[in-house]
């Protein structure tokens, strides 16, 4: 299996995904936010980029990460999500980021706030790009269909985390760690 494609199929599963979300147009919220107390962390990006983790979970990897991709093709990768979810008649509201050290930290930040954030709602948002990645042609194509998930496709760009924030209060988190072999 080739590296290269895998990369441009992230990028397409991704966009496609924001595709299929839908809409919301954020409700008023108060210019007041409360920042937690806390350090901030340069390494991850919690304090500076998200709040504190208030979830944490570690899911199954079971594909290494790509050679020759580095912070700048994560910083590419994330900056084809936020074009698509803003252009196109679109309106998402959400940001995505990467942050922290070299830039490994995949930030998925909820501009809406009309729900209270929970991690069932963090682990849905995953799990609808995740089923958007399985039909995808070229990912049926290679044979990946029901091995490869969001969390496999972020830790294959060198993401070490993905984390959905509303930016308030609640962060969850999902470490990518991969298998000792």
């Amino acid at each position: 299996m080739k590296h290269a494609p895998l990369h441009t199929v992230a990028v397409l599963m991704t966009l496609s995904a924001l595709g299929a979300c839908e809409t919301a147009i954020p409700t008023e919220t108060s210019l007041e936010v409360p920042m937690a107390a806390a350090t901030a962390d340069p390494v991850t990006g919690e304090g500076e980029a998200f709040p504190p983790i208030t979830h944490s979970e570690v899911p199954e990897i079971r594909f290494g990460r790509m050679q020759d991709v580095g912070p700048v093709e994560r910083q590419f990768f994330v900056d084809q999500i936020n074009l698509a979810a803003s252009s196109g008649g679109r309106d998402i509201p959400i940001v995505v980021q990467s942050v922290g050290e070299g830039r490994q930290t995949l930030v998925f930040m909820s501009l809406a706030s009309d729900e209270a954030p929970t991690p069932y709602i963090a682990r849905a948002m995953l799990a609808r790009m995740t089923s958007v990645l399985r039909f995808a042609p070229p990912i049926a194509e290679m044979g990946l269909g029901q091995d490869l998930d969001v969390y496999n496709m972020a830790a294959i760009l060198g993401f070490e985390r993905i984390v959905v924030t509303d930016g308030r209060a609640f962060s969850y988190e999902a470490r990518l760690e991969r298998p000792v072999r």
